[in-house]
Parts: C-alpha cells; sequence; structure tokens
C-alpha cells in the first residue's frame, strides 16, 4: 500500500477537526447589528393664531312670505276672467282678476237707496214736527217741564234710527257691489285658478291663490351649539339691522349654479327636542323682473351658508389633523411626537376651529401613520 493511501484516512480526520473547529468559532460570533430604522416623514402645520368669519351651513327650501287665498265675499256668476288670472302669470296690486255679475248687487243698492231716501223724509219731518212743539210750548210758556212725547221726541228718535238704518243698508249694498270685482291684494305671482267663465260662485268659496313674489323666504335648520356664533337674541324680539347676518344660498337652476343673497330675519325659538336643530327663516328680495340675474323660484331646494360672528385668537387647522377624540399629535422641538386634548370650538368638512389646547408656533403633524408610541420620533415636513 502507498504512503498516500495509508495518510487519507489521517486527512479526513484533520479535516474534518478543522472544519467542526471552525464552526465552533463562527458560532461564537454576534452578527453586526442591524441599523435602526429613519424617522418617517410626516406633514405639519404650524399652528397661528389668527381671526375667523365663522360661517354656518344649512339648507332648505324656498317658499312664500305672503300666501293668499282669494274667495267671493258675493254671490253670483263669473262675467269676467283676466288672462293674467291663470297660474303663473305675474300680476300688479289692484289688477282685476275677475267681475261677478252685478245685476242683482245693484237692484239692491237702488232699493236701498230708495229705503234711505224715504228714511230722510221721515227725518226730517219729525225733526219739523219736534221744532214746532218746542216753540208751541215756548209760547204756553207753562211753569211745568214738557214731557218728551210732548215735544214729539220719542218720534224724532224713531224716524233718526230709521234712517240710519236706511244708510247703513245702502253702505252694505255699494260694499257688496264693490267685491264684485276680484282685484289683486299685491303685486304678486298667481299660484293656481279655480273659477272660470260662467262659473257659479258663493260667499266663502276659494276662487284662486297668489303669493307676493318680490320677498322670498327659506327656512333653515341649525344646530343649537351653533347659535353662540349668531349675534342674535332668542326672545321673539325683531331682529336689528346689525344682527342680520348675511346669507348665500346656491343651487342648481336653468342648468347653471345659481346664488341668491339674503339676510336672516327672524328665529323659531322652538328646539326640536329629536334633532337639537333650531329654525332660522332666511329673506330673500325678488326682481320683478330677471335683468340681472334669475328670480328664485319657488319649491327650491338650495344649500345656505349663513355668516355668524368673527372669533379672535383661535387656531384653524385641516380636519385631517384630529381625530374623533379632539386629539391632534403635536411634533416637539425633538421631532418627537405628543398626543393632545384640544378644545374644539367648530368643525367642518375642511376645518377645525380651536380655541385652547395649542400654543403658537407649535407644530401640528397632518399625515397619518401608525403610532408605535406616545413619544416616538418624525422627521416633519412643512
Amino acid at each position: 500500500m502507498k504512503l498516500k493511501d495509508r495518510l487519507k484516512p489521517l486527512f479526513i480526520i484533520i479535516g474534518s477537526l478543522m472544519i467542526g473547529y471552525i464552526l465552533v468559532v463562527l458560532g461564537k460570533v454576534q452578527p453586526e447589528p442591524a441599523a435602526d430604522a429613519p424617522p418617517p416623514d410626516v406633514k405639519v402645520v404650524i399652528a397661528l393664531p389668527q381671526s375667523w368669519n365663522t360661517k354656518i351651513l344649512s339648507s332648505g327650501t324656498t317658499r312664500a312670505t305672503i300666501n293668499t287665498v282669494l274667495t267671493s265675499e258675493v254671490m253670483g256668476e263669473i262675467v269676467y276672467k283676466s288672462n293674467q288670472f291663470s297660474a303663473g302669470s305675474s300680476v300688479l296690486k289692484g289688477q282685476i282678476l275677475a267681475k261677478i255679475d252685478d245685476t242683482d248687487l245693484k237692484l239692491s243698492l237702488k232699493n236701498a237707496e230708495l229705503q234711505l231716501a224715504t228714511a230722510d223724509i221721515q227725518y226730517k219731518l219729525a225733526l219739523a214736527e219736534a221744532e214746532i212743539a218746542q216753540e208751541a210750548w215756548e209760547k204756553i210758556n207753562q211753569k211745568t217741564e214738557p214731557s218728551e212725547l210732548a215735544l214729539k221726541i220719542p218720534q224724532l228718535k224713531q224716524a233718526k234710527a230709521g234712517y240710519d238704518a236706511a244708510k247703513a243698508l245702502v253702505d252694505s249694498a255699494n260694499k257688496k257691489l264693490s267685491k264684485t270685482d276680484i282685484t289683486a291684494p299685491y303685486t304678486g305671482r298667481i299660484q293656481g285658478a279655480n273659477i272660470d267663465l260662467g262659473s257659479s260662485v258663493v260667499p266663502g268659496q276659494p276662487l284662486g291663490t297668489i303669493y307676493k313674489s318680490n320677498l322670498i323666504e327659506v327656512e333653515l335648520s341649525v344646530q343649537d351649539s351653533d347659535l353662540r356664533f349668531l349675534n342674535i337674541p332668542m326672545d321673539g324680539r325683531k331682529l336689528e339691522d346689525y344682527q342680520k347676518s348675511e346669507i348665500i344660498i346656491s343651487a342648481p337652476y336653468k342648468g347653471v349654479n345659481q346664488q341668491w343673497v339674503g339676510f336672516l330675519e327672524r328665529v323659531d325659538g322652538v328646539i326640536d327636542p329629536t334633532t337639537r336643530m333650531v329654525k332660522l327663516i332666511g329673506y330673500f328680495e325678488n326682481d320683478l323682473l330677471e335683468e340681472n340675474s334669475p328670480s328664485i323660484p319657488l319649491g327650491l331646494f338650495v344649500q345656505a351658508e349663513i355668516s355668524g360672528v368673527t372669533l379672535e385668537n383661535i387656531y384653524v387647522i385641516p380636519s385631517e389633523a384630529i381625530n374623533a377624540k379632539n386629539e391632534v399629535i403635536i411634533v416637539g422641538n425633538d421631532n418627537r411626537i405628543e398626543i393632545r386634548e384640544v378644545s374644539v370650538l367648530k368643525k367642518n368638512n375642511e376645518n377645525v376651529i380651536i380655541n385652547n389646547g395649542i400654543s403658537p408656533g407649535e407644530r401640528i403633524m397632518v399625515s397619518k401613520i401608525s403610532i408605535s408610541s406616545s413619544t416616538m420620533m418624525v422627521n416633519p415636513k412643512y
């Protein structure tokens, strides 16, 4: 056997021992520690105190401030109806919309005038007789006082009462005759008409509906908590000019998003027990003729923005910077975060108004990240 073949097992044993030794040594060597992950980048805003004009959002439907049902006060047949007495037509105050046949009423007036003329003659005769009786009594020159009957005073009173009654009949007949003309009580628009030529009407029968078109109102519901942003009394007093907050309503109309400006006029002081909402009434002037902007139609659903008071020394931050618990994340000077509860005055879809809990110049985190601890470090980006 050759020497090489004899030494081969020895080489194998020595190699195995060396490999085992290397493995043992390597097992005792600690790996290099992994580098710490860098702090995450976050967006921040600087807290700066400012003035803020509060806006209260609401919605409602336009309606007429004055809506009148026209009724008949006399009986008769419709002998005239204006073309303007139809739904949607604009009419002027005093404009004749319809006429009721006045033949019978004219006859009643003539009879009343005849009775008045007769009563007038009787009254004048009774007055003359009373004067004659007075003169006759004075000529007799009796020492006793004359009785009313001797002076024909009862007959005079009866004649005077008859005259007054006849005059009242004439006035009533004239009034009824004037009611045969159905006129517009104010400038507005006809909402509907219930009669036509030849229709017979009776007192109290609705003839149509008219509304005042130059003034439109909108009922707006707001949260009870929003009342603190409005300088308005809740005791039912009429609002002064400086208390009438501006209201801007908007809605798609005629294919375009239209806007109209009005003012808060009054407040319904009743709070809905279920929704905790309060109703505000806004008034909007309407042009009779559409020259510069379209008139506000009735029944239009609108979005409203009510101008409130101006707040001083408050902080306005993006709505995504605060959570449901009214907490914000402050990034300190050492770039460590601090979770802090703040006092919120108002929230909307874009901003949050804070009046306490933040100091000027503090950095508020806007980014949404997973927080491993309440003191983790971040890399703020402005």
